[in-house]
């Protein structure tokens, strides 16, 4: 699912998260969870979603 530069990654037979709307995204691809990255997977597992910007440049990384 794609919303301007943000890449929102669900499991296919979970409903889409609350709060979302669903008419907002773009279906882009489907992925076996094998082929996705492990700390994607184990938000999907923990919260039913993943959510993450793409395309930031770094000097948009928080610093600590």
């Amino acid at each position: 699912m794609r919303h301007p530069s943000y890449r929102l990654v669900i499991s296919g037979d979970a409903p889409f998260p609350a709060g979302a709307s669903e008419h907002e995204w773009r279906f882009t691809r489907a992925r076996e969870a094998s082929d996705v990255n492990a700390e994607v997977r184990d938000a999907v597992n923990q919260t039913g979603y993943s959510l993450f910007k793409t395309g930031l440049s770094l000097s948009e990384i928080p610093k600590p």
